[in-house]
C-alpha cells in the first residue's frame, strides 16, 4: 500500500513537472514556416493564399520570439536565431517564401528578402540579414516599400497573432 502511494505521488509529480516544459500552451503557437508549394499572381510576387502548402520546416519558433512591436511591425528575436539568420552561409534564404501561422493556420505569407537586392517585391517582406544589434526582424509591405496605388493585404497585426503575444506578455503596445 505504501509503495503504491509513493509510486502514485511520483507519477503525479512527474506529470506536473512536464507542464513546466511548455513555453506556449498547445494550440496557441505562433511560428514562421517555410512554404513548400504556392502560386503567385501573374507578373507579381503576390502569393495566392489558397495555393499555399506549408513545409514541415519551422524557421522561427515561438520560443525564439522575445517580443513584437505592433506599431513598427518588428519582432525581437533571440540572439541565437539572429546569428543563424545572419550567418553568411545562410544567404541562400534570400527570396524564400514563408508563412506566419497561429496553430498552423496561415495568417499571412511573405518572403525573406535581403536588403542588398535591387529587385522590387510587391508582397510582405522581411530582411533576414538586417542586423541592428537589437536582433530585430521588421515585417514590411513590399520591398523597398509599398508602391503607390498597389495593394497588399496587411495582416501583420491580425488579432490571432496579437492575442498569443499579449497572453505571454510579448506584445509591445507603446
Amino acid at each position: 500500500m505504501r509503495r503504491t502511494l509513493i509510486i502514485s505521488i511520483l507519477v503525479f509529480i512527474s506529470g506536473a513537472c512536464e507542464n513546466f516544459h511548455y513555453s506556449s500552451p498547445p494550440g496557441h503557437s505562433l511560428e514562421f514556416y517555410l512554404i513548400s508549394e504556392f502560386q503567385r499572381q501573374t507578373n507579381s510576387y503576390k502569393i495566392i493564399n489558397g495555393t499555399v502548402e506549408l513545409s514541415d520546416s519551422i524557421i522561427i519558433r515561438y520560443d525564439d520570439i522575445l517580443s513584437y512591436n505592433l506599431h513598427n511591425y518588428t519582432f525581437t528575436i533571440t540572439k541565437s536565431l539572429a546569428d543563424r539568420l545572419n550567418a553568411f552561409e545562410n544567404n541562400h534564404i534570400h527570396g524564400t517564401p514563408f508563412a506566419v501561422t497561429v496553430e498552423r493556420q496561415i495568417i499571412y505569407t511573405g518572403y525573406f528578402w535581403a536588403g542588398f537586392s535591387s529587385s522590387m517585391v510587391d508582397w510582405v517582406t522581411i530582411d533576414p540579414l538586417y542586423y541592428s544589434g537589437k536582433n530585430q526582424l521588421r515585417v514590411q509591405l513590399g520591398y523597398p516599400g509599398l508602391v503607390e496605388g498597389d495593394f497588399i493585404p496587411d495582416n501583420r497585426n491580425d488579432v490571432r497573432i496579437l492575442e498569443v503575444l499579449r497572453r505571454d506578455s510579448k506584445l509591445i503596445d507603446k
